[in-house]
């Protein structure tokens, strides 16, 4: 039985590939001849003499003009959303693995000082506090001596910072 099956499947084969005249060149076979036919039978219809004259035609385009707005919208260079940063240091005020804690704790230092510039950061797992920017560490330990009774676990971290403002002199 196995042999009478590979055996039809053998000879089946080679009936099948035998057909087509050149089958490993061609991949659509007969259907790609005729579609070529009936392609080149359109063209031979649309044929162009040499002794038609061509005009020279113009194009009309009518759009909306908020298009050209929207356009430069989006081609227009959008400055960072930050500022240009350095190396300092900040005071870590609090942590904690709930972010409402944390806004709390900025709240109780914004109302002691209303300028001050407070960051919160996500590192997994804890929000950290994270109070002003200073160029020396001595500066940022003068801050953390002061908030030291109301924020006893504030320690000073190296961290990138913005430029801070530089004291004017009279």
């Amino acid at each position: 039985m196995h042999r009478m099956f590979f055996l039809f499947f053998f000879i089946n084969a080679f009936l099948t590939f035998g057909q087509a005249e050149e089958w490993w060149k061609t991949e659509g076979g007969q259907a790609e001849k005729e579609a070529t036919r009936e392609t080149t039978a359109v063209n031979d219809r649309d044929t162009i003499s040499e002794d038609t004259v061509f005009e020279r035609g113009s194009v009309t385009i009518k759009k909306d003009p908020r298009i050209d707005k929207l356009v430069d919208f989006k081609a227009a260079k959008i400055p960072p959303a930050q500022a240009p940063q350095i190396d300092g240091f900040r005071v870590q005020l609090y942590f904690d693995q709930k972010r409402k804690n944390v806004d709390e704790a900025r709240s109780k230092i914004l109302t002691r000082n209303s300028g001050a510039e407070t960051y919160i950061e996500y590192k997994a797992p804890n929000y950290n506090l994270l109070l002003g920017d200073f160029r020396t560490r001595l500066e940022a330990e003068k801050v953390r001596a002061q908030l030291l009774e109301e924020f006893p676990e504030a320690i000073i971290v190296k961290d990138r910072i913005y430029f801070p403002e530089l004291e004017k002199e009279d």
